[in-house]
């Protein structure tokens, strides 16, 4: 995990340190919305051997940001994202699992876009806080009702196709990571997901 974040740091500060560079080019603000479907993987709770499994569920994200040169791009992104729980595993066997799990996350994110034409891809990085809720979840041993704040990071890919000179239709991957939870009961975990989410990013 040290060194995913250790390039995402470089990723971002590069992102960063090109902004002087472009001073000269009048940057444009935008805000932009997105919504789709997320899958949380397996959560594996330490330091017991048990999982739980999630069903697919949603995802928003909203955000505003600048753009420079139509190539590099720095936001602030806010996001919420919650799965319903499918099973939990212990050594006993599986059972079905009550209660969701949930990521509140507050995100600084960098782009990079490629210019081709009608359809332009981008790629995208992204650190900050992340509010990792666990509620109503019903185990053999007690009832978890807890949310507690993690480091929450992002890669992810797109493309965006103009509809006019101020309005991209915008369709992307996000993948996302939080760093360890430690429950009240002393159990810790990570959560990882997968999104594929569509949206619309407007100039103003």
């Amino acid at each position: 995990m040290k060194k995913s974040l250790a390039i995402l740091g470089t990723i971002l500060t590069a992102g960063m340190l090109s902004v002087p560079a472009y001073a000269s080019d009048a940057p444009s603000v935008y805000i932009s919305g997105d919504a789709g479907s997320s899958w949380f993987n397996t959560i594996n709770i330490h330091p017991s051997s048990a999982t739980v499994t999630t069903t697919p569920g949603i995802n928003v994200l909203g955000a505003i940001g600048v753009k420079w040169c139509d190539t590099f791009r720095l936001e602030a992104e806010f996001g919420y994202q919650r799965n319903n729980n499918d099973k939990y595993t212990d050594s006993y066997g599986a059972y079905s699992s009550t209660g969701n799990h949930s990521v509140t996350s507050y995100t600084a994110n960098g782009y990079y876009d490629f210019k081709a034409g009608g359809v332009n891809p981008y790629l995208t990085a992204g650190i900050g806080l992340a509010q990792v809720g666990v509620h109503d979840v019903i185990t053999p041993l007690d009832t978890i009702n807890e949310t507690h704040s993690a480091l929450g990071y992002q890669f992810g890919a797109g493309l965006s196709i103009p509809l006019n000179k101020n309005v991209d239709f915008d369709i992307r991957y996000r993948y996302y990571r939080t760093s360890t939870v430690v429950l009240d009961n002393g159990r810790d975990f990570q959560t990882s997901s997968n999104s594929v989410l569509a949206g619309l990013r407007v100039c103003l």
